[in-house]
Order: C-alpha cells, then sequence, then structure tokens
C-alpha cells in the first residue's frame, strides 16, 4: 500500500484516490474545488461522463455494491470523489457509508472525514435547495414530521463518525479528518503533499444561502428548486 507522505514522486494519475466519507454540505464543494485546481480529475455528486443527464455517483456505488461489482466500477478513473448521496424521493443512500468496500476494493484509498458542526450541518441541509433537499428526504423515510428528520440526521451522523473513527483507528496512513470550522487548509494540504493542493484554493464557496438577493430573485430560484425535473441515473 501507499503511503500518502511517500509518494511525492508519482505521477498525479498514479495518486492513490482520496474519497471524502463525510456527508453533503459539509465542504464538499470546497473540498472538489480545492482538488480540481490542483489538477485532478474530481467527482462531485455527478459524474458528466454521458450526455444529455449525468450519472450520480451515490447511484453508481450502490448498483455496483448490489451487483459484487467493485464499487467504482466504471468511474475508477478519478482522483478525488465526494457528496456520495444520493436520493430520488422514495430511498435515500449516502456512499459515505461505504468507507469498508472502498478500502476493500482499493486498499491504497485515502479517506478524508469532512466535518463541521453537527447543528450548523443540519441546518445547512434544510436550507438546500430552498428545501426541496429535506422534503425529498422526509419522503424517501417515510416522514411528515421535520423534527423527526432532523433526529434521524443526529443519529446518522453520530453513528458514522464513531463508526469510521472506530475502522480507521488502525488505518493512520488512510484517513484523514478536516473540520472546516477548525482546522487550517495548510494542515491538510500537508499532509497530502504528492497532490499539490495550494490552501489558498479552499475557500467555503458553498455558503451562498445568507446573501441578499431581491424577494423576486428568491421566489424565482425557489420555485426553480421544487419544479424543474431531476433525473437520478
Amino acid at each position: 500500500m501507499t503511503d500518502p507522505a511517500q509518494s511525492q514522486t508519482l505521477p498525479r494519475q498514479a495518486l492513490p484516490r482520496v474519497v471524502a466519507i463525510g456527508f453533503n454540505k459539509c465542504g464538499t464543494r470546497s473540498l472538489a474545488e480545492l482538488f480540481r485546481a490542483a489538477g485532478h480529475r474530481v467527482i462531485h455528486h455527478k459524474i458528466r461522463d454521458r450526455w444529455p443527464v449525468p450519472r450520480r455517483i451515490g447511484k453508481v456505488m450502490r448498483d455496483n455494491l448490489d451487483a459484487g461489482r467493485k464499487v467504482f466500477d466504471s468511474a475508477e478513473d478519478y482522483t478525488f470523489y465526494c457528496d456520495l448521496i444520493v436520493n430520488d424521493g422514495r430511498s435515500t443512500w449516502d456512499g459515505a457509508g461505504a468507507f469498508r468496500e472502498i478500502l476493500r476494493d482499493y486498499p491504497d484509498t485515502i479517506l478524508l472525514l469532512n466535518l463541521r458542526d453537527r447543528e450548523q450541518w443540519i441546518a445547512s441541509r434544510l436550507k438546500h435547495g430552498h428545501g426541496e433537499f429535506a422534503k425529498r428526504e422526509m419522503a424517501a423515510r417515510g416522514l411528515s414530521d421535520l423534527e423527526a428528520l432532523k433526529d434521524e440526521w443526529r443519529a446518522e451522523w453520530d453513528r458514522h463518525l464513531s463508526d469510521v473513527r472506530a475502522f480507521m483507528v488502525d488505518k493512520p496512513a488512510h484517513y484523514i479528518e478536516f473540520n472546516f470550522d477548525n482546522d487550517d487548509p495548510a494542515e491538510l494540504s500537508a499532509k497530502l503533499p504528492a497532490y499539490h493542493l495550494e490552501p489558498e484554493s479552499l475557500r467555503d464557496i458553498g455558503r451562498s444561502r445568507g446573501k441578499k438577493m431581491s424577494p423576486l430573485k428568491r421566489a424565482a430560484k425557489k420555485l426553480n428548486a421544487h419544479l424543474r425535473p431531476r433525473f437520478f441515473r
């Protein structure tokens, strides 16, 4: 297995995959841009390799596991993966929970647990898509109470962190935690020297809901978020 600290001379296409196994709304877009700015091939939620409808990496992962294939089969030619959830309003599944299978199929992989304050994460999820994401989550889970949804998310957060940390305790060469609230981007870059990540490229680009806009524009964006067609391939 390749130790990331010892792979500084590897060509970028030969570098071990880095997979963010934190949940969506935990800086995944910022991380994707960090790796993209360094010249790496990135999957952030969607695989834009097939026209006209992109594939969702979460669905690809789930289908592969169900079929007994390697978890990233048909999407292996990338360096960084994040935002692994798929939710079509009928079911919800998050590839972040497949960390054991990822390491089983790709033992050189570096798992990156991206974190933020749990309650702020919940608040961000509730706002995601102007509430459309939460609506799909409730439908997929058979819930009608928003507080029940928040409680399920809290339980999943706590369980996921506990499971990941317990599993990775003896695999330090393949595990990194990065908390967007507290950690310095320079430290993340230093832990992945072979990837040539520039700390200044890690910007909080996803936090836009607080931006001021006219009531008409806000209403139009909300209407579009709830009514535009979505394809889950």
